[in-house]
C-alpha cells in the first residue's frame, strides 16, 4: 500500500481526494518542492523548506496550520512507504473556494498535500558508458516568473511531451538564443578549467541540486562562474549537464541536432562529481 497525507491525515493512494473547487485543481494557484530521499532520509531539507516558505511569500499563499510540522510528517510517510530512496512530492495551494473567481477568498485555509514514491537509480550511476542525454532547444514559452515553484507547469509539460514524441530525453530553453533552464532542470556547461550555469533571475528555478553542485564545485576547487550562456555556448562547450533532485547530474551529448564533444565519463567533470554526490 502507498500512502499519502492530506492536510492532517495520512490516506492510502488509492483513497485520497480533494475538492474540484480547491483553487490548485482549478487555477494552478498553489507552490511544491520535490525533496529526493537516500537512505530514508530527507535530502537537503531544510533548502527545500525555505524555498517553499519563499515560495509562498511571493505568491501570498497562506502557510498551512502544520508549517512547523512538515519535516516530521515526511518522516512519517517514508517509513510509511518503505523504500529506502524515494522522491516525496510536497504542495500546498491556496485551498478551496466557496465558488469560482479569480479573486481568492483571504479566509479560506491552504491545501497540504505530499506523496512519495520510489527514487529510481541515476542511470549515470549504473552504467556511466550510457549516451548522454539528446535534448532540443525550445524558445522559452513560460512566464516570467519561474523564480517561483509554482504548479502552473502546462508550458513545460506542452514541451517534454513533444521531445518525449520526437525520441528525445529532454528540453533545453532559451530567450534569443540566450538560455535559461532545462524544462525540469538547471543547466551547466564546462569551458577548460571553469564551469557556467546561468545565473540566478526571475526566469530560471533558483534549484536546490543546482546549489548543491555549486557547493561540491567549490569545494574541489573548480573555478565556477554564473553568467550568460546563449545556444552557440553550448555547442561549443566541453561537458554539459542537467541537473535536478530526481535527476542529480545527467551528461548531455546531443542539442538538436548537434553532437557535442564526447568525453569518456573517467575523464569527465560530470563523472567525478557524481561519484562524489550523495550515495
Amino acid at each position: 500500500m502507498n500512502w499519502t497525507y492530506l492536510n492532517d491525515i495520512y490516506i492510502p493512494k488509492e483513497e485520497v481526494r480533494i475538492s474540484p473547487f480547491d483553487r490548485g485543481f482549478l487555477f494552478g494557484d498553489g507552490v511544491y518542492e520535490v525533496i529526493p530521499v537516500y537512505e530514508s532520509k530527507a535530502f537537503l531539507l531544510e533548502d527545500h523548506i525555505s524555498r517553499l516558505e519563499r515560495s509562498l511569500k511571493q505568491t501570498g499563499i497562506n502557510k498551512p496550520k502544520l508549517w512547523n510540522d512538515i519535516p516530521q510528517i515526511i518522516d512519517e510517510l517514508i517509513k510509511k512507504n518503505v523504500f529506502p530512496n524515494q522522491v516525496v512530492y510536497l504542495q500546498v495551494t491556496r485551498g478551496e473556494d466557496v465558488v469560482r473567481s479569480h479573486i481568492p477568498d483571504p479566509s479560506i485555509s491552504p491545501t497540504l498535500f505530499l506523496s512519495s514514491w520510489e527514487l529510481s537509480i541515476n542511470p549515470y550511476r549504473l552504467n556511466p558508458d550510457k549516451l548522454g542525454l539528446d535534448v532540443k532547444i525550445l524558445e522559452d514559452p513560460r512566464w516570467e516568473r519561474c523564480d517561483v515553484k509554482a504548479t502552473t507547469l502546462l508550458s513545460n509539460v506542452i514541451a517534454l511531451r513533444e521531445a518525449n514524441i520526437e525520441g528525445r530525453d529532454g528540453v533545453i530553453f532559451c530567450i534569443k538564443g540566450k538560455v535559461t533552464e532545462g524544462a525540469a532542470s538547471n543547466i551547466f556547461a564546462v569551458f577548460g578549467n571553469s564551469v557556467l550555469t546561468t545565473p540566478e533571475s526571475n526566469q530560471i528555478l533558483s534549484g536546490i541540486t543546482r546549489k548543491y553542485v555549486l557547493s561540491l564545485l567549490g569545494s574541489k576547487g573548480i573555478e565556477t562562474l554564473e553568467k550568460d550562456l546563449t545556444v552557440e555556448n553550448l555547442y561549443e562547450a566541453d561537458e554539459v549537464w542537467m541537473t535536478s533532485s530526481t535527476q542529480e547530474i545527467q551528461p548531455v551529448r546531443k542539442i538538436d541536432d548537434k553532437e557535442l564533444s564526447a568525453k569518456s565519463p573517467k575523464d569527465s567533470l560530470w563523472f567525478d562529481l557524481l561519484s562524489s554526490y550523495v550515495t
